[in-house]
């Protein structure tokens, strides 16, 4: 039970759009007469709620899906609740409706842009501009065949959201420990506080990567140049080394 308490606290943050959440919920049990609505805004997340807190529901979640029991937290219509239920109290007692709904937004609210979780977008991608040239860089012409390059695990997130021409030999599921992932020694050497050039060069071979992106910050035992590859370019933060082992589509 400790567990499922820790993951819903976890989950709701400062736990302000959670109470909002449950006093909405409430609000809404002794006003809505509507059925189709109350099964909708009321019961089913009630229901929902309900079944989170079950342990034995935990447990065969788990036995499922291990590591993603939060997602059940997912179904519950919480924006959608919250607004309806502010929506009804304006409408029904107007005065001290916008009053309470004013005080409850001003003291939950949060500037975005406080926290490391969100930060101005750098351009309309809202992504970071190190990585579209990064990807501009290494990706191929128009009607050319897919390349394969290795990005540091910190980039991965974001290369497919801006291309899909890039393949990269791992991934997310390479980085989420809960995750039952295949072994990786690529990605188990970009992980090592201090990368080896030589086993690098194998590894990205045998993954048939094109190009190998190397972070400057981090500590390279060897020099890739002697393994095969050459310096193809660079940014700020980043080196970009093309691997000559692994030829191109159009070049075979």
């Amino acid at each position: 039970m400790t567990e499922i308490v820790e993951i819903y606290k976890a989950y709701n943050g400062t736990g302000y759009y959670c109470l909002m959440f449950i006093a909405a919920l409430l609000y809404l049990w002794f006003t809505e007469e509507d059925k189709h609505l109350r099964l909708l805004l009321v019961i089913v997340p009630t229901v929902i709620q309900a079944l989170f807190f079950i342990p034995y529901f935990y447990m065969a979640y788990n036995m499922l899906d291990e590591g993603t029991y939060y997602r059940i937290l997912w179904l519950l219509p919480m924006t959608l609740v919250i607004a309806y239920s502010a929506t009804r109290a304006i409408g029904t007692h107007t005065r001290v409706g916008v009053a309470a709904v004013a005080v409850i937004l001003a003291i939950s609210g949060t500037y975005s842009y406080v926290g490391a979780t969100f930060s101005v977008a750098e351009n309309a991608y809202h992504l970071p501009d190190e990585l579209i040239e990064l990807c501009d860089m290494v990706r191929p012409e128009e009607g050319k065949e897919r390349i394969w390059a290795a990005f540091p695990p910190k980039l991965v997130h974001y290369v497919r959201q801006y291309t899909s021409e890039i393949m990269m030999p791992f991934g997310r599921d390479s980085m989420v420990d809960t995750w039952k992932r295949l072994d990786n020694p690529l990605y188990d050497e970009y992980m090592r506080p201090v990368m080896r050039a030589d086993e690098l060069a194998i590894q990205a071979t045998e993954y048939n990567c094109h190009y190998c992106i190397i972070d400057k910050e981090k500590e390279l035992e060897g020099d890739l140049s002697g393994e095969g590859f050459e310096l193809f370019g660079e940014t700020e933060h980043f080196l970009v080394y093309r691997n000559k082992s692994v030829p191109f589509a159009e070049d075979i």
